[in-house]
């Protein structure tokens, strides 16, 4: 963000959002999630406790957005939508899970059903295949009993050293950085090393927490949910051979399209940040047959993003969301300060 942009940021929130709302509050919103659980074992997390919501702020962020007059929509919706089949008065809200975990069927769904809310669950394949190496709660657990993590890799040798937890926690992002840079095909083997543990150990780890092919087949027939694709193995895109890239995309459809005896229409980037996925991976994802694509970049949706439909902003919703963030979503404060005057990603 430039000096301009910055004096007129002061200036949109010294005035609250009054002046910044009609340029850059946008149309509506998708908000990206991933679990739903019950407070108590949310609270078994530190690292990884953000990326839960409890039902009962999930229902409280519903209930909010309705009293304001916003209409939940599916990801079908808001595609017709961008390429001007229908229009809506009132401005809109996408809600979207990613990944697959077990407790979108069981805690999230019942508090969607009473509310009649729409949503898009994003499956990565490897979940309901039971071949998951969720290496982000791995790495949670072993701060607890070890004091460092080695990567080796052909990409080379990462050591990571703490003292306590928090030292470990502050570590994460480079530790991700590292993961994500390795080879899709060598990452079972180097993190297997890595954390002590065996292939089938981790992948246990993964599957006592994911929907299995018949949980997402009886979430696809409820007419609220949409089934979307998040790659085979959720791995970084942009790190890898574009063949590999090719084929995350177009199997992880083909497969759940077999599953669910539906078309497959709608899109998650794996990681989703400005360093995991490039101009390449929007292109591949409309050849591959994505009518849209959504990124984990902060942004509001606007018309003009029926040019960008491969690129989709999303914005994070959980607990420690508060009202003023919520308030800094709807006036387009937090879209600005993010993106400046940009209303497209990757223009």
């Amino acid at each position: 963000m430039n000096w301009i942009e910055r004096k007129i940021l002061g200036f949109f929130v010294k005035t609250k959002g009054i002046f910044s709302a009609p340029l850059f509050g946008g149309k509506g919103i998708i908000f990206m999630l991933h679990r739903v659980l019950p407070e108590n074992e949310r609270n078994a997390f530190t690292l990884n406790k953000d990326l839960a919501i409890t039902p009962e702020k999930l229902e409280e962020f519903i209930l909010f957005f309705k009293q304001k007059g916003y209409v939940f929509i599916s990801l079908d919706e808001l595609a017709d939508y961008l390429d001007e089949k229908i229009k809506f008065q009132q401005k809109f809200i996408c809600l979207t899970f990613d990944d697959g975990y077990k407790d979108n069927l069981i805690v999230g769904l019942p508090v969607l059903k009473k509310h009649q809310v729409p949503a898009t669950i994003y499956v990565t394949n490897c979940l309901p295949n039971g071949t998951a190496i969720m290496w982000w709660y791995l790495f949670e657990n072993h701060v607890k009993s070890h004091s460092e993590l080695i990567l080796n890799s052909s990409k080379g040798r990462s050591v990571f050293q703490w003292e306590n937890e928090p030292s470990a926690f502050s570590q994460f992002g480079k530790v991700s950085e590292a993961i994500k840079s390795i080879p899709g095909n060598e990452l079972p083997v180097v993190l297997s090393q890595s954390f002590g543990l065996s292939v089938s150990e981790m992948e246990a780890h993964g599957e006592a927490i994911s929907l299995s092919w018949e949980e997402i087949k009886e979430l696809s027939n409820d007419p609220l949910i949409t089934i979307g694709a998040h790659t085979m193995n959720h791995i970084c895109l942009k790190q890898q051979l574009e063949e590999l890239v090719v084929e995350e995309m177009k199997a992880s459809k083909i497969e759940i399209e077999k599953y669910i005896g539906k078309e497959v229409v709608h899109f998650a980037y794996p990681f989703g940040g400005e360093v995991d996925v490039s101009k390449r991976e929007l292109e591949i994802a409309a050849e591959v047959g994505y009518r849209t694509s959504t990124l984990n970049q902060a942004g509001s949706i606007f018309k003009s993003n029926k040019k960008s439909k491969q690129a989709l902003a999303r914005m994070p919703l959980g607990n420690r969301i508060d009202s003023e963030r919520i308030s800094n979503y709807i006036n387009g404060i937090y879209h600005f300060s993010v993106n400046g005057f940009k209303k497209q990603k990757y223009q």
